[in-house]
């Protein structure tokens, strides 16, 4: 066993362990607990999915119901109206949210980096973002703010670059584009299965760092139920505990779900993620205030968010803090 895993093996044991101590940690009824998803069912969730089929939300007492999201739906919207108590999406949603007035608060964050990136094929010779000058790159447009941030951090005029909106991967193989924006842990695997090898360009070479796979619930909510609060938390930690342990597993879980999903598609894309979650620097879950601070900066700059809003109303570390008995990792 090398030192990552001994280590993980050993927080996962301790996280058991404070939760079978915890004082009505189990309950004769269960309660019902709505997690709604930022998206359709996949390996992003696969820690949680883990958590309700090892058990683990069952020994908090809980009965965890999973509602599947998408881009046509309000996530923040499902968990102030309590169609869900909790839910989970990226930080930049999150902070939109907040901006608007929306009691919204982040509890834990699973992925400490975005896996959105950019793409080129290898043999482009493109292989970083000076090489975009000239070229034409595919951006969404809730990608484009992340992508104008790159750019004025490595000093690139916006201009000098032809964003493109629309475009698929067969684009960037027939070579309609230059590069494609996705995910690291399912857009380049997709490629890689198409016989495609990719150069790929991270937001975080060039200061751009954004937290995804974000927990929160509304501060009523937890204010009012924090030792609900943390048992959803603790068992949480230890279904991803499982999955960075088991990706080839927790993979497969994403099936029960999703029954058309390709459970080593699926397996392959928890692996990737792993160093999104594990990241050596501390817990599973944990958040840094600097983290938080860094990702408005960087919306205002680029005018996502207009007005003034404090970085710590957006977070607690309460229960994290609680769950791992300590104040720094």
């Amino acid at each position: 066993m090398n030192n990552r895993s001994g280590k993980l093996g050993i927080t996962l044991f301790m996280i058991t362990l404070i939760a079978a101590c915890t004082p009505g940690a189990a309950t004769t009824e269960p309660i019902a607990i709505t997690i709604q998803l930022g998206t359709t069912h996949q390996a992003v969730y696969a820690g949680f999915y883990a958590a309700d089929q090892n058990g683990y939300y069952t020994d908090e007492g809980l009965k965890v119901n999973f509602l599947s999201g998408g881009t046509d739906i309000d996530i923040g919207a499902r968990v102030l109206d309590g169609t869900a108590q909790f839910a989970v999406i990226g930080a930049s949603t999150l902070i939109v949210d907040r901006a608007n007035a929306r009691p919204l608060r982040a509890v834990a964050t699973i992925l400490r980096r975005d896996p959105v990136a950019f793409f080129s094929l290898a043999e482009s010779g493109i292989i970083r973002l000076q090489d975009f000058v000239g070229k034409r790159i595919q951006v969404n447009a809730r990608l484009r703010p992340r992508l104008l941030a790159m750019l004025a951090h490595a000093g690139i005029d916006e201009n000098e670059i032809t964003l493109v909106s629309t475009g698929t991967y067969t684009d960037l193989y027939s070579g309609a584009i230059d590069v494609a924006s996705g995910l690291v842990t399912s857009s380049a695997l997709a490629a890689k299965r198409a016989g495609h090898t990719l150069n790929i360009v991270y937001p975080d070479d060039y200061g751009v760092h954004f937290y995804s796979t974000v927990i929160f619930s509304t501060d009523d909510f937890i204010a009012n139920n924090p030792d609900l609060v943390l048992r959803v938390l603790r068992a949480s930690f230890q279904g991803w505990e499982f999955a960075v342990e088991n990706p080839q597993a927790a993979g497969a879980m994403v099936t029960k779900y999703n029954p058309a999903a390709d459970a080593d598609f699926e397996a392959a894309s928890v692996a990737a993620m792993l160093p999104y979650i594990n990241t050596g620097e501390d817990h599973i879950g944990w958040m840094k205030p600097e983290i938080w601070a860094g990702m408005l900066l960087t919306m205002q700059q680029q005018q996502e968010v207009t007005t003034a809003l404090d970085p710590t109303k957006l977070y607690t570390m309460d229960f994290i803090q609680q769950i791992y008995g300590e104040n720094n990792p």
